[in-house]
């Protein structure tokens, strides 16, 4: 039934600290991947989403590579505690926050969203909710 499948973002509990995030490498016109950064509005409340991925050429393989900005050099410009959206289909996305440790930039890994919609649920996921979910443990640091 509907009420088990997973309905939200999931927040992570095992915080994990990464330089790069992965991402998707081809363009899939069924599962639309992209890679955003969710900023908020402070004239509107709301997040706004800015897309740093566009469809490629098609390569030798017949495939279409999906283009992403550098994600090293946005990370220099980018102010700590902006979030990066990597979502692979409708039904695999994973959420990042920028932070800064010792000087490097680095992502955490703090929500995913893993599962199928129902036909109740609406269809985009509630990506507000998790920053206010999220607990930031020291302790639970992993650095990969």
């Amino acid at each position: 039934m509907c009420a088990s499948m997973r309905e939200q973002m999931e927040p992570i509990s095992d915080y994990i600290v990464i330089r790069r995030p992965a991402i998707p490498k081809y363009w899939d016109s069924f599962a639309r991947p992209h890679v955003a950064i969710v900023i908020d509005d402070p004239i509107t409340g709301f997040n706004s989403r800015y897309y740093v991925s566009q469809v490629g050429p098609v390569d030798g393989d017949g495939r279409r590579k999906l283009n992403v900005i550098d994600i090293d050099e946005l990370a220099t410009e980018l102010k700590s505690g902006t979030l990066l959206e990597v979502r692979y289909s409708a039904t695999k996305a994973n959420l990042y926050k920028l932070e800064d440790l010792g000087g490097v930039s680095c992502w955490r890994w703090i929500g995913k969203y893993r599962g199928l919609h129902c036909f109740e649920h609406p269809s985009s996921i509630n990506w507000e909710m998790i920053p206010h979910q999220s607990r930031f443990v020291a302790a639970h640091q992993i650095a990969a």
